[in-house]
């Protein structure tokens, strides 16, 4: 039995996509037969648990540095866990893992999971920076989501070697199990119109401010519905005030798996307007993609993202920060029945043949396998 221990910064039932990747690996692992336990931080105050016999140890934060959790028994409990640890995952970045991976001697097998760079972060990134690269000069192995952030990633460079490319994947949705009706709060919203859906936590990289923003180009046939909650919720709620987008853009805050498996169902395509780096990937496009829907996204520089959705394929990617621009390729899509059509057979394509949960799990459990 191989004992499996994740450095994360949390676990679901907070969610955000790199939890969501943690707990697909470690009951992927668990599953298996594997020893597996996941340290992570409270944020919704869960406490301990087990999901499925995997041991989860969340531990209370003592003070929030930008976005970065400060907790000194997760630091403790890291260092002890990992110490006995075959294979440490570290899901990066994560300043405190980064810390404690330094200080568990070189029993455990580390697999460094690159989920994004850091960046705009200021003095942290620079405190940060130096861990990180003597974190990644440890590691065994360097899992990063694609080939172009990995290219593109300066922190990377001079471990490229050791860099294994494995694109994320999401579980596919279990349509003949859903309701597909919204909930009245949300039907009443909608009220027959075209529906743009967008999902995310509320922060400054997810460019929620320019999806409001295009709104206004937008003709009073199409809603956009932003679901998800973060730290920005109420610039966002006075931003559409002010611009007078009540009845056109609803912040729903974080909702149900079924309201959002109906979200997925009703809208006509979904839209991811990040702007930095910061997403690197862009988990939310899979989810979208398994429900058949066509993408507008970013063209962020050295982003993982419009490689996801494929331009012309499954999707538009414009230029990051461009309202208008957006707003165009997000109506030019519902306009155009045939084209919605083939990007949305496109899109669960892509998909199928890339981001499938089963493939994800199977290429990650692949390189435990080959380092132990």
């Amino acid at each position: 039995m191989t004992k499996i221990v994740h450095f994360g910064k949390y676990y679901p039932p907070d969610m955000g996509g790199t939890e969501i990747i943690t707990q697909s690996l470690a009951l992927a692992a668990s599953e298996k037969g594997d020893d597996v336990t996941v340290v992570c931080f409270d944020q919704s105050g869960t406490g301990d648990g087990i999901d499925n016999k995997v041991h989860i140890q969340r531990y209370p934060i003592q003070r929030m540095l930008n976005s970065q959790p400060l907790s000194f028994s997760y630091f403790l409990a890291a260092v002890r866990e990992g110490r006995n640890a075959d294979i440490l995952h570290l899901h990066a970045p994560n300043l405190l893992a980064a810390l404690a991976s330094l200080l568990i001697g070189n029993k455990p097998k580390l697999v460094v999971h690159w989920h994004t760079d850091i960046v705009g972060k200021g003095w942290l990134g620079q405190l940060v920076a130096p861990l990180e690269h003597l974190m990644l000069k440890k590691a065994t192995t360097i899992i990063a989501t694609s080939q172009r952030y990995a290219e593109s990633s300066k922190p990377l460079q001079p471990f490229l070697e050791k860099v294994r490319i494995v694109p994320l994947g999401v579980t596919p949705p279990k349509l003949n199990q859903m309701k597909t009706t919204l909930p009245s709060r949300l039907d009443e919203f909608v009220a027959g119109r075209k529906l743009i859906l967008s999902v995310g936590r509320l922060t400054a990289y997810k460019g929620f401010s320019v999806l409001i923003e295009s709104a206004k180009y937008l003709p009073d046939n199409v809603a956009i519905i932003i679901a998800g909650g973060g730290e920005l919720a109420s610039d966002l709620a006075r931003l559409i005030k002010s611009k007078s987008l009540e009845n056109k853009l609803l912040l729903a805050g974080r909702v149900s798996q079924e309201e959002l498996t109906a979200l997925y169902l009703n809208a006509e395509l979904f839209c991811l307007p990040s702007i930095f780096r910061s997403e690197a990937f862009g988990v939310v496009q899979l989810e979208a993609m398994a429900y058949g829907l066509p993408i507008v996204a970013t063209n962020i520089e050295g982003s993982g993202v419009p490689w996801v959705n494929e331009h012309n394929v499954s999707g538009i990617n414009v230029v990051p920060n461009n309202a208008a621009e957006l707003a165009a390729a997000c109506e030019y899509i519902i306009n155009n029945p045939e084209l919605r059509h083939k990007l949305s057979q496109n899109a669960l394509e892509r998909y199928k043949s890339n981001f499938t949960e089963e493939l994800f799990i199977q290429n990650s459990l692949a390189i435990y396998k080959e380092i132990l």
